[in-house]
């Protein structure tokens, strides 16, 4: 049994990692992008922070056992991926049609809107469905002791990953330009960062890894009966889901990228960049069942990139 876990294990990194091949012959060959930036991102997130994950937590002992799959629950998932994708290709436009002209114009009342239907969509409907299905909040981790949530091993988790992940985002991302040329004040610092943690760990946090990880990450090890499958598969799915928004907002300004591009760009650069972060989170995600851990780690993937947006908003 082992070794025929072994090679289904072997079978999904080999898939992934040619998937990672072609989508990074595709930025490098068709689009000119340069092999440094997708090293960058491979050496960093796909290698150095999946094995500092892996070795904070490799004697964690998960308690959590992920329930047997039930009938038909594989068109269950298929059905939820496709919602998750109507959504972001068209939902999110059909929503604003319906949301007063007042609203829309309003970046913080819009802000709040964006919230409540990422909130509706990646959790309240997919966790319905379960509910009904005899799931309940504990087999995702919604609902957890608190002594396990900050547990010595979670905290230590939480405070290394951070410091690595602030680290590389201030020297490397788009957004740590702003910090290192000193275009924040301390006030705004002081106070941008909780106010800004608080809002990523529910819009980012509790709405992509709920779905991602305590759903489709769990599920998909049940259904495959490989932990690596859920986390490869599940990474995956979570950097294209990253595409259609990039495309269809014509830029991705946090990625640092201004111009145009035509969708097949942003498919292979999701699956290069954001796949592979989805992959880090889903290690610690399997080895804790710490839904909140992995939600806060996510908060802090994304302060930087998102600080200055957040600033003018809120008028900070």
């Amino acid at each position: 049994m082992p070794d025929k876990l072994m090679r289904k294990d072997k079978i999904y990194i080999s898939a992934y990692i040619f998937i990672y091949i072609i989508a990074a012959l595709v930025l490098v060959v068709v689009f000119q992008n340069p092999v440094e930036d997708i090293l960058t991102g491979l050496f960093s997130f796909g290698i150095g922070f999946s094995l500092v994950a892996w070795l904070l937590t490799k004697n964690i002992s998960n308690s959590g056992i992920d329930k047997h799959p039930f009938k038909n629950e594989a068109w269950l998932l298929f059905a939820l991926i496709f919602w998750i994708i109507l959504y972001i290709t068209y939902g999110s436009s059909f929503v604003d049609h319906l949301v007063p002209a007042s609203i829309l114009q309003n970046d913080r009342a819009y802000a709040f809107v964006i919230l409540a239907r990422k909130l509706l969509v990646f959790v309240m409907v997919p966790l319905l469905l379960y509910r009904l299905a005899g799931f309940s909040l504990t087999d995702f981790g919604l609902e957890a002791p608190i002594k396990n949530i900050f547990s010595k091993k979670s905290l230590i988790t939480f405070c290394v990953i951070s410091v690595i992940v602030l680290a590389f985002q201030y020297f490397m991302s788009n957004g740590g330009k702003h910090f290192r040329e000193g275009n924040f004040s301390f006030a705004q610092m002081l106070a941008g960062f909780p106010l800004l943690f608080i809002w990523l760990f529910l819009e980012v946090g509790l709405v992509e890894e709920f779905f991602f990880r305590g759903l489709l990450q769990s599920r998909m090890s049940a259904l495959l009966k490989s932990n690596a499958g859920g986390i490869l598969i599940s990474g995956l799915i979570f950097g294209l889901a990253h595409a259609p928004g990039l495309y269809l907002r014509g830029f991705g300004e946090t990625e640092g990228i201004t111009e145009s591009l035509p969708f097949a760009f942003w498919a292979a650069y999701t699956v290069c960049t954001m796949s592979v972060g989805g992959i880090f989170i889903g290690i610690i995600w399997s080895k804790t069942k710490n839904l909140y851990l992995i939600m806060a780690i996510h908060a802090m993937l994304d302060i930087i990139p998102n600080f200055a947006n957040f600033v003018h908003t809120w008028k900070l």
